[in-house]
């Protein structure tokens, strides 16, 4: 059987083909072709999609870098002068299909060189993305091949660019810089990070605030328990928020139900401190302004003795063990009693 191998040469490239073996070869290396608007826009979109745009173009551009020098040394692997290697790789890169390549500027002293590409790869694929910006990975290629081949580091700068339906236009200046894409990767991790933070901030902020309307919503509750008489459990640990909260809410409760006496049950507090004493202070004194009389519940034997030994005293209020006795109290002030209901049946 007739082997089925093929040989082309464009300008001083060479392509092999072995369909016996499945082999493609560019210089005698494999290598391989995909179809630029439909294979590679489909792997750039996954990508895209499972790690983020941003993400995408560094990952790009880091590995058109890393490409380009390991590229390198193969260009010069020949024994050819450095000048003959960069001028030739226009060439290489045009008849790759990498787009029509060609220097307008080359200037090996200060390692400097402006490279014009017309209708390349990668624009091709950012149009059939339905995009604008022009790609990275040719451009960190580049900037690679220079970096191997003058053994410093070199970078790239985009500096023309249109793209339409007759085609596209770049021009890529590639100089010495100290910037490689190491620094580009630690600094898109440290904004990724920096982003990331403040959005568990943002989180963190608007959850808290939540948590607060929740707790001011639920502490303290204003309870109407008969005609006239409002009870208010007072528990917890109090900051000069909540506190001022309460007494905001108490006094509105108060004038809403057009109330006459407010009870403030205190058997969930454990201990007294300041602030707890300071707030039903202001707020007996802020209900008695407003016409209603204010009484307090709930005072354990032990809660009593703490009160005493620190020299805390509610004066001039009554004070009940339990808030039944002053439910009782408070309707027998306004002139009622609460009373058993008799056994019909009797």
């Amino acid at each position: 059987m007739k082997e089925r191998t093929y040989n082309k040469k464009i300008e001083n490239t060479n392509f092999n083909w072995n369909l016996d073996e499945g082999l493609f070869q560019f210089d005698d290396e494999d290598v391989v072709l995909f179809w630029t608007k439909s294979e590679l826009k489909t792997f750039i979109d996954t990508i895209e999609e499972v790690t983020g745009v941003e993400s995408v173009r560094v990952v790009l551009e880091t590995a058109g870098y890393r490409s380009g020098k390991i590229m390198s040394s193969f260009y010069a692997k020949d024994g050819k002068s450095m000048r003959e290697v960069l001028e030739s790789l226009p060439n290489v890169y045009t008849a790759t299909g990498w787009g029509a390549m060609e220097y307008k500027s080359l200037c090996l002293e200060e390692r400097r060189a402006t490279l014009s590409i017309r209708n390349d790869w990668e624009s091709k694929v950012v149009q059939a993305q339905g995009k604008q910006e022009p790609g990275t990975l040719i451009g960190g290629h580049w900037a690679g091949i220079f970096t191997g081949l003058f053994g410093e580091t070199m970078w790239y700068k985009i500096t023309d660019y249109t793209i339409s339906e007759a085609g596209s236009y770049k021009e890529i200046e590639l100089f010495p810089s100290p910037v490689t894409p190491n620094e580009n990767i630690r600094e898109y991790i440290q904004s990724q990070e920096q982003q990331t933070i403040v959005q568990l901030e943002a989180m963190v902020e608007n959850r808290t605030i939540e948590l607060k309307t929740m707790i001011r919503e639920l502490s303290s509750p204003v309870i109407p328990v008969l005609d006239g008489i409002l009870v208010t459990p007072i528990m917890g640990r109090f900051d000069q928020e909540r506190s001022d909260d309460l007494i905001e809410k108490v006094l509105q409760a108060i004038v809403d139900h057009k109330a006459k006496m407010l009870i403030l049950d205190v058997t969930g507090i454990n201990a007294m401190d300041s602030l707890i004493l300071s707030t039903l202070e202001k707020l007996t004194q802020s209900i008695q302004l407003i016409g209603a009389v204010p009484m307090v519940a709930g005072i354990s034997p032990e809660l009593g003795m703490e009160m005493a030994s620190k020299g805390i005293y509610l004066k001039d209020l009554k004070c009940f063990a339990t808030l039944k006795h002053a439910v009782h109290y408070a309707n027998a002030l306004d002139g009622m009693h609460i009373i058993k209901k008799e056994d019909e049946s009797l």
